[in-house]
């Protein structure tokens, strides 16, 4: 992906890191140890005081049980949005899986559709 955390406020990174472990209710320590961090770290990437390097961002989303795009929300456009579904798309297992994916996501594109325009 071509992402770079240096692209992402740090402090908005935090509130995010934050939000996602409580949503867990998860401790602290319990994701330092989860990302093979310290607690201090983890609090110190929660309040904007150090920068979390694009390369740990994975393993975040992974441990906080979230899409790597939760960090960019509201940083991200549309080609990274294509890139993301496809990358996701990629790592299906089957051909089977990869046909229901299809179908799930033309349901989906006509539920949003007719929902619109209502």
């Amino acid at each position: 992906m071509s992402f770079k955390s240096g692209n992402v406020n740090p402090k908005l990174l935090g509130i995010r890191i934050r939000k996602a472990r409580e949503r867990l209710t998860m401790s602290q320590g319990d994701l330092a140890a989860l990302v093979s961090k310290d607690q201090a770290a983890i609090s110190a990437y929660e309040n904007g005081r150090r920068k979390l390097s694009a390369a740990d961002l994975p393993l975040f989303a992974k441990a906080l049980q979230v899409p790597l795009l939760y960090f960019y929300e509201g940083e991200i456009n549309a080609d990274d949005l294509d890139r993301s579904l496809l990358e996701e798309f990629h790592r299906l297992p089957t051909v089977e899986a990869k046909h229901s994916a299809i179908e799930i996501m033309r349901t989906l594109a006509l539920s949003i559709g007719l929902h619109h325009h209502e």
